[in-house]
């Protein structure tokens, strides 16, 4: 964190460092440039008046000083030069020399066409350009002709050498400073982050330490800062939380003791119920038979009718009773011996083919052929396959269609069988098929009132078919019917 603090201080000292010299450096050009033109615009005619009048007398020596002591009061300047209008050089004065052609000797014609242009027709230029490869600042100052004496113009050009090496100068000593304050950036910064990364650090260990489970654990940091305010909202969080899991232990086990107790209530009612069930059952299939004397008409049927009911009421406690020794041997492995599936789903099919046929439903079964055998309990799964054609069987109105079919089929990486019951049935909400197989569910009540049922069959499905290491699910459609999938592996 210190090496990041430091970088953003130092970028941010370079980024304000080139600002202010870049800024300064124009400033100073543009000074530069101002003085020029007002110190030309101040000796440019008086220059030109002694040139003319010097000069015309031949007199070099006082032109000779006047030029020197204009050059001594700039700086900048770099070279002098008096032009007359037709293009003629009168004089030009260096650092280092000064030459002068009286108007009778020798002449130079200056080089740039276009500034001779500008003087012949007597026009002030300030500007920037290039002479020998350097940059430079112009100026023309036209010589005064009210009149009529004097017919040149002054060239004054200046140098931006002074400007360049102010920029060099600044560039070198924010060089300096910000060399300086790297080191103190890094030194400030190092004490500031230890101080913030401890704390951080001391945060760290305790998140650690609550996460692998020891709540009790409490982050201690009085640094007065944000970072304290982290911590004791952290421990009040964690105390909150730890008084939250103690609730919900507590919810729990009490949630496990009444679901033992119901669980118990229904073990034991469905044991109470099975032996006069027993005895009902086979004392009404005496009078059924006519083993205990004739009957009439009227109580034949009403022995139908109770012997049918019966028969209802004794396939519901035996799916109590399944389910409550499932839940009891959960998750015990249930797997017993080989079993052929196709050969189970006939046998099954053929105990509900008189059913079927009395709803007048289309029917049709698919076997398999040359399936392998999954190992597990015969009377489960034929538990699975009575339930799920009981429910297609209930759900079909007359005059459906009803399907079984079981084929080879692998799930996730591993082999097995897959059974498939379909009807066109009533069908089930979207929104309810994750909980279809929920015990004692049922879609609403009108069901219920129905078709009657207690919403079990489907949860001992799915506790048979996962305690065989399957899988169970449901596809279906309002108005169009179920299909119900039970994989189960070899």
């Amino acid at each position: 964190m210190a090496s990041y603090i430091a970088f953003a201080v130092v970028v941010s000292l370079v980024v304000s460092g080139t600002g202010i010299t870049l800024y300064r450096y124009y400033s100073m050009r543009r000074a530069l440039e101002a003085s020029a033109r007002h110190f030309a615009g101040l000796v440019g005619t008086p220059l030109a008046q002694a040139a003319d009048f010097y000069g015309g007398a031949g007199l070099e020596n006082p032109l000779m000083s006047r030029v020197a002591s204009v050059m001594q009061l700039n700086q900048d300047i770099e070279r002098l030069e008096i032009i007359r209008k037709n293009g003629l050089v009168a004089f030009s004065a260096s650092r280092e020399e000064i030459r002068i052609w009286p108007s009778p000797g020798a002449v130079l014609a200056p080089e740039d066409l276009g500034l001779g242009g500008s003087i012949e027709a007597g026009n002030p230029v300030a500007e920037r350009t290039r002479i020998d490869g350097k940059t430079v600042y112009r100026v023309v100052v036209p010589g005064d002709e009210s009149e009529g004496l004097y017919s040149t113009s002054m060239v004054a050009i200046f140098s931006y050498d002074r400007v360049r090496q102010q920029l060099w100068r600044g560039i070198v000593l924010m060089l300096a400073a910000l060399a300086l304050g790297l080191v103190l950036t890094q030194r400030v910064s190092v004490v500031l982050a230890r101080g913030i990364t401890s704390n951080l650090a001391i945060l760290q260990t305790g998140v650690r330490r609550i996460r692998s489970g020891r709540l009790s654990e409490r982050v201690n940091i009085r640094s007065g800062d944000e970072v304290q305010e982290l911590a004791d909202a952290f421990n009040e969080m964690t105390e909150n939380l730890q008084q939250t899991i103690a609730r919900l232990r507590r919810a729990n086990v009490e949630l496990q003791a009444l679901d033992q107790a119901k669980a118990d209530l229904v073990a034991n009612v469905s044991h109470e119920l099975r032996t006069p069930l027993t005895a009902l059952k086979g004392f009404l299939e005496l009078l059924d038979e006519g083993e205990l004397g004739g009957l009439g008409k009227e109580a034949q049927r009403a022995v139908k009718v109770c012997r049918r009911n019966v028969d209802r009421l004794t396939f519901r406690v035996e799916d109590l009773v399944q389910l409550a020794q499932m839940e009891n041997a959960w998750p015990e492995d249930p797997v017993t011996e080989p079993v052929d599936l196709a050969e189970l789903i006939s046998t099954v099919s053929e105990i509900y083919e008189v059913r079927i046929r009395s709803k007048g439903l289309q029917f049709s079964l698919v076997p398999g052929v040359d399936l392998p055998e999954v190992m597990g309990n015969i009377e489960q799964l034929e538990r699975v396959i009575l339930n799920l054609l009981d429910n297609a069987v209930k759900f079909t109105p007359e005059g459906g269609t009803l399907s079984v079919g079981v084929e080879e089929c692998d799930h996730e990486g591993r082999a097995g069988v897959l059974i498939r019951v379909a009807d066109s049935g009533i069908g089930i909400p979207p929104h309810e098929l994750v909980r279809v197989f929920d015990r004692f569910h049922q879609v609403d009540q009108s069901i219920r009132r129905r078709f009657g049922g207690m919403g079990l069959g489907l949860s001992l499905v799915q506790h048979i078919v996962e305690s065989h290491r399957g899988v169970v699910w449901v596809e279906s459609e309002i108005g169009v019917g179920a299909t119900f999938f039970v994989w189960l592996p070899c």
